[in-house]
């Protein structure tokens, strides 16, 4: 019997995952992956061996897996979660995603020129317009490419809609589908890119993560969508990942480089870098976010897509 914890609702678990709820809802039709908790109501519920289920096939879909394959390989697998990854109230993921996405800077002139949100997109986000605006944030990224998209185009987006809801405490439904849409066009431009830019066998991969209770895992998708360009293989564990299960993994994988996001100083622990740093064998720490930044910029901390995408390369090519 699974351990009792909170549950959510599909639009709830949707938002948790930065997908869509039509989408939660197709692949429960579809492929089996259904809720398994009810609410003393009798209605269905998501728990966090779901949100755990889930979230490792969105890493499988990530990496290039049909997304049938990829719900037949999680389906039956049990996905035990050591500590409640289902709770708004230890959870960074009530604010916007525009909190996540702050200290991923561009530098400072490419900062300035890009103070102002892309009007087609914001528009196309007021509308609910879910469909051309991922078609759009796909176009923006396959014309200019991950970095220049993300600094000059999706970031400022992602701001804005973001302090829209913080100005008026209304349009968290617009800043939801802004995010959406976001991580939807960086999934397709990212297979597109693993297509185009076979990764070498013999290279070691990068790790992509956050750790336990940050669940603003977009900015991962932002450095996968960069490093698939320069043909660099990559493993993504998402968000909510405990630093035991990131360790594992790591002596599993044995990567070049493993990258660990924080968008709050509640999710940056120093304590679970020096694991990290411990784990053979040895390999680069590269560190991003506000959270990082809040607790002193570790060694490894970076500031900005472009400086992250450079150190992570630099790992798996040296010299």
């Amino acid at each position: 019997m699974r351990p009792a914890s909170e549950t959510l609702t599909v639009g709830a678990a949707a938002r948790r995952l930065g997908i869509a709820a039509p989408t939660l809802r197709s692949w429960e039709r579809r492929y089996g992956l259904s809720p398994s908790a009810r609410s003393t109501g009798g209605h269905r519920r998501y728990d966090a061996e779901d949100l755990a289920r889930l979230r490792a096939m969105l890493r499988l879909v990530d990496q290039g897996v049909p997304t049938a394959e990829a719900a037949a390989e999680v389906r039956d697998r049990r996905y035990p979660v050591p500590s409640p990854a289902v709770t708004s109230a230890t959870s960074v993921a009530a604010g916007p995603q525009m909190t996540a996405v702050a200290a991923f800077q561009p530098p400072a002139r490419a900062r300035r020129e890009a103070s102002k949100p892309p009007a087609d997109l914001f528009s196309l986000a007021n509308a609910m317009d879910s469909e051309r605006l991922t078609y759009e944030v796909a176009r923006s990224l396959d014309r200019s490419g991950a970095v220049e998209a993300w600094t000059s185009r999706l970031m400022p987006l992602l701001v804005e809609v973001g302090d829209q809801w913080e100005r008026t405490g209304d349009c968290i439904e617009v800043e939801r589908l802004a995010s959406d849409a976001v991580a939807g066009g960086l999934r397709y431009h990212t297979r597109r890119a693993v297509e185009r830019n076979r990764p070498d066998d013999v290279e070691r991969p990068v790790v992509l993560a956050c750790l336990e209770r940050e669940d603003h895992a977009l900015p991962l998708l932002a450095v996968a969508a960069a490093l698939a360009e320069r043909g660099v293989k990559v493993r993504t564990l998402g968000a909510a990942t405990p630093v035991t299960s990131l360790s594992s993994a790591v002596r599993r994988i044995r990567p070049a480089a493993v990258f660990v996001w924080s968008s709050a100083p509640e999710t940056a622990d120093l304590a679970a870098l020096g694991t990290l740093a411990r784990t053979r064998p040895s390999y680069a720490v590269v560190v991003g976010g506000p959270g990082w930044q809040a607790v002193g910029k570790p060694t490894g901390w970076v500031n900005s897509l472009s400086d992250a995408v450079n150190a992570l390369v630099g790992a798996v090519r040296p010299g």
